[in-house]
């Protein structure tokens, strides 16, 4: 049984869902996980808070890297509410040259199964596997496609799981590419590293099954879910925001805080969650939301008949 490397990305705002993230794999896996965590300013409080996992779980070892942004990405751009730190995981396979395959994930994911499902897929000769946004192939990626200039047949995918082959990423100066393609693209970046990534791999990378990348919209729009081992809880609303008592308004608030627990930045999530009239106000746009992607899929469903 190998050591599976896992890169996860945060500044110090994210620190516990870093620690939940981490929690929720080594519950679920037997394995050795290698955590490495691309620092973008994480304290050295809440840094002594999420090594103390270690009095929980023995099966990980962690290194936090320190990211200067402005060493790296001082001329690319960021927009909405994005920060220079999601370009980080375009910088791995460089940063640990002795590393062949890994894992990238993004922080705001659970992990309900075995991690090394996923890091033992054969990525069949690509230097990248990752999850196809199936569910928005009729809205939004069509838009991505046409402002991106990808090919017709390209499957857009989610950046937040990335199983990388680092050997084929060092050997092809992919870096250096994708830093190329974002000078070329600077004004067509609206999702920064993602519309990067899929303009390089463009119908050029192994298509994971949604298992692992199964996104709230899932949730929202599949009526019959899918076994799923990786669950990103996306959305303008989000299962840490929510207190468990509204269990039912978003997918997977439960399973988030039964992880959470097990992290020493419990109870200062849960102290975020107490005012009453937010939490109803939350619950609501949570409403709305889950009525626009229903509306959306029952429309891609029409396109679909209809093609």
């Amino acid at each position: 049984m190998s050591n599976i490397p896992i890169f996860l990305s945060s500044d110090n705002n994210y620190a516990p869902l870093v620690a939940t993230t981490m929690a929720s794999i080594l519950s679920n896996t037997k394995s050795f996980i290698e955590f490495y965590i691309l620092d973008g300013g994480i304290t050295s409080e809440n840094v002594e808070k999420i090594q103390s996992l270690k009095n929980t779980f023995n099966n990980f070892s962690i290194e936090f890297i320190k990211i200067d942004y402005d060493k790296y990405f001082k001329d690319l751009k960021v927009k909405n509410h994005w920060t220079k730190a999601v370009y980080t995981r375009l910088l791995i396979p460089n940063i640990k040259p002795n590393i062949n395959k890994t894992i990238f994930m993004d922080v705001d994911i659970i992990i309900t199964g075995d991690i090394a499902n996923l890091y033992n897929e054969d990525l069949e000769d690509y230097a990248l596997g990752a999850v196809w946004e199936q569910w928005a192939e009729y809205g939004i990626n069509k838009q991505h496609k046409i402002r991106m200039q990808l090919s017709d047949n390209h499957k857009y995918f989610n950046a937040g799981v990335l199983l990388i082959d680092c050997t084929k990423w060092r050997d092809n100066n992919i870096l250096e590419k994708l830093f190329d393609i974002a000078e070329k693209y600077k004004d067509c970046l609206e999702l920064q590293d993602q519309d990067m990534l899929n303009k390089y791999f463009d119908n050029n990378y192994k298509v994971l099954e949604q298992k692992y990348n199964y996104l709230t919209t899932n949730f929202y729009v599949n009526d019959t879910q899918e076994p799923y081992i990786i669950r990103h809880l996306t959305g303008n609303v989000r299962p840490w925001q929510l207190n468990p008592t509204t269990a039912s308004i978003v997918p997977n608030v439960n399973d988030f805080w039964y992880y959470a627990k097990m992290t020493p930045f419990y109870d200062e999530l849960l102290s975020k969650t107490l005012d009453i009239n937010n939490q109803k106000q939350l619950c609501r746009l949570a409403i709305i939301e889950k009525n626009i992607w229903r509306t959306q899929a029952k429309d891609k469903h029409y396109n679909e008949v209809k093609a």
